[in-house]
């Protein structure tokens, strides 16, 4: 459809779900078709920018929606692996368009419609998953910054893997060698095994899920880090929350501490409720952090600002009786990239923080 301002000026055009919060996403400008060569030509412009920006990297996000201009299209690459996403129901029906555009510019091995997100509901649409093309035999091995992992995008969170975060854990090159590191929500292990390789003597992950310890402990032993270490790199079953509690009981005290947890807040009138969670669960991180060393902090809840993410941080260390100070603040990685016309796309906040 046509979309023009209030005074009747075209801005382009776009499609509109009668369902949708959002009354019309724009696809191009003025006198733009919206056909297979403008879909095709963004993912091949979208793919030239990460041939930019990461060089030689397997994995990264290919397709970033609005962001690359192809709003509700979200496409990972792992390896020869695709995995696509689509969130709307106008993308929904360019679906054929887009998926012939990621087979002209990458020649995948196979592709994965990872179409779960609870955001299709939203549109009207179901929830599937389901191989469209390539023989998956399960998890795909990937290196992503030196270290292989097992990728299930199938069944792994969001479409396999946190890639939002691969240029944020070399942060730990700076911090983690020689270091006692406690990683809090670590899922399938990508912080605990940063920091091993980083020089870390010895690493803990915990989190609550038995199916990503099981993952994170096969990517520990395939990267050589289950004994590697002075003290290894163990992995631990347990609420985040419980365990912090009962390590700052027990006097535990670690150099380096990540809190990477899932988004707290899932839309706006959670806002309270969800920054509560965050507070609560950085002023126990901080009671275990030993005078000097650092926490990493994050929060993927796009709802939340970066100043209110800062707020937090402050009055978590006032809550826990440290003084604290912030030595980086970084967003997600650069094949996420931010959209200045649409806030919501730089969502990840993520601090380096040491706590005296």
């Amino acid at each position: 459809m046509a979309v023009e301002d209030h005074a009747g000026k075209p801005v382009g055009v776009g499609y509109a779900n009668p369902h949708s919060l959002i009354a019309v996403r724009l696809l191009c400008g003025p006198g733009e078709e919206v056909g297979p060569k403008l879909i095709t030509d963004r993912i091949f412009r979208a793919r030239a920018l990460r041939e930019r920006l990461c060089p030689g990297r397997e994995a990264y996000r290919a397709v970033y929606s609005e962001s690359d201009l192809l709003p509700g299209l979200v496409v990972d690459r792992y390896g020869t692996w695709l995995s696509v996403q689509v969130t709307t129901a106008g993308m929904e029906r360019l679906l054929p368009v887009v998926l012939d555009g990621l087979r002209e510019a990458y020649r995948p091995d196979g592709i994965v419609l990872r179409n779960d997100s609870k955001l299709r509901e939203l549109e009207g649409l179901p929830l599937t998953k389901r191989v469209v093309e390539g023989d998956y035999k399960g998890a795909v091995a990937v290196d992503i910054s030196g270290i292989r992992f097992m990728v299930d995008m199938m069944e792994g969170q969001k479409t396999g893997f946190f890639l939002d975060q691969v240029d944020n854990y070399h942060m730990l090159d700076q911090i983690a060698k020689g270091s006692e590191m406690l990683d809090m929500f670590c899922h399938t292990g990508a912080w605990a095994l940063y920091a091993a390789k980083a020089g870390a003597a010895s690493v803990t992950g915990v989190d609550s899920s038995a199916s990503a310890l099981k993952a994170a402990a096969e990517n520990a032993r395939a990267n050589g880090f289950d004994g590697g270490l002075e003290g290894g790199v163990s992995f631990i079953e347990g609420d985040a929350f419980d365990a912090l509690k009962r390590l700052d009981s027990a006097g535990r005290k670690f150099d380096v501490v990540v809190v990477d947890p899932p988004a707290f807040i899932k839309n706006r009138s959670k806002i309270a409720e969800g920054l509560k969670g965050y507070r609560d669960v950085n002023v126990r991180a901080m009671r275990v952090v030993k005078p000097g060393g650092y926490l990493v902090s994050c929060s993927c809840s796009h709802h939340l600002e970066r100043e209110a993410f800062r707020d937090m941080l402050r009055s978590a260390a006032s809550g826990a009786v440290r003084t604290a100070r912030l030595i980086e603040m970084r967003s997600q990685s650069k094949d996420h990239p931010a959209l200045l016309g649409a806030p919501e796309t730089e969502y990840l906040k993520c601090a380096l923080v040491q706590v005296l």
